[in-house]
This record gives structure tokens, C-alpha cells and sequence, in this order.
């Protein structure tokens, strides 16, 4: 390879690599969030008790806030580390996706536990770095974007 390939190479590299293409969300952790809600009269609800989550901590933690919480609401950090074993077993819950029904039902992934039903969603912490983007396609798991942490 001469050294024009060579430079050609490098730098074909590091744009693609600068521009955001090269997405990995969860680099610094993200957000599980749960809400109470009713169950869409179309959506799939997951037992809290079903074996793809029953074993995810993060998981099974934010059921248990929101369920003991008046408010409905819930929220986990997770961590870096924790990240991608959350956002793997969600994505193989089924997502609610209002648009497709028409719906005012929040899209995400419905959780039963003790006869209450759930919307969980998890999104990742924004990165500060330029050479790793957090902005993502909505996955399986999440509406897409990042949140800022804090």
C-alpha cells in the first residue's frame, strides 16, 4: 500500500468515526424508567416473573419502585457495565408501538407484577466525548436519543 492509500485509508477512518458513526449507547450507563398505566387494549404484557427478566436486577429493581411508589412512577440508574445485559434482555420483550395503533397509550414495553401493569423504557446517558456518540435509533428497549446525566 503507498502512502496516498495508506492516508486515504486513515482518513476515510477517522470521519466515519467523528461523524457519529459509529454509535455505542450505554457508554456511561443509562436510564431504566417504569410508569403505571393501563394495559392497551393491543399490547403484549410480560410477567415480571418471566424468565428474560426475572434474573435482570435493574429490571426487577425499578418494578419494585414504581410499585411501591404512589406516584406510579420509577427510575433506575443503570450502570455501564450493567447496560448491555438490560438492553438485551428488553429487547426481546415485544414493544407497544402507539403509532402503529393509533393510540395515546405510551409506547414501550409492558410489565405485569401483582395485577399492575407497566410501561419500561430504558435510555442511555449522553457521552461528552467526540469520539463516541450516544444518540441512538429507537432499539427494542427505548425511545431513542440520550438523556444528559447529571
Amino acid at each position: 500500500m503507498n502512502r496516498r492509500q495508506y492516508l486515504a485509508t486513515i482518513g476515510c477512518a477517522a470521519s466515519a468515526f467523528l461523524s457519529g458513526c459509529l454509535n455505542d449507547p450505554g457508554t456511561e450507563g443509562g436510564l431504566l424508567e417504569a410508569l403505571e398505566v393501563d394495559k392497551p387494549p393491543n399490547a403484549s404484557v410480560t410477567a415480571a416473573t418471566d424468565d428474560r427478566i426475572s434474573g435482570v436486577a435493574p429490571v426487577q429493581d425499578v418494578i419494585q419502585r414504581v410499585s411501591q411508589n404512589e406516584s406510579g412512577v420509577g427510575e433506575v440508574e443503570v450502570s455501564e457495565r450493567e447496560y448491555d445485559s438490560v438492553a438485551q434482555a428488553l429487547s426481546n420483550l415485544p414493544w407497544y408501538d402507539r403509532s402503529e395503533h393509533g393510540s395515546s397509550y405510551p409506547s414501550g414495553i409492558y410489565i405485569q407484577h401483582d395485577g399492575e401493569v407497566f410501561v419500561v423504557v430504558l435510555t442511555p446517558f449522553c457521552t461528552d466525548s467526540m469520539f463516541v456518540d450516544a444518540q441512538s435509533d429507537r432499539g427494542e428497549y427505548g425511545w431513542g436519543g440520550c438523556i444528559n446525566s447529571s
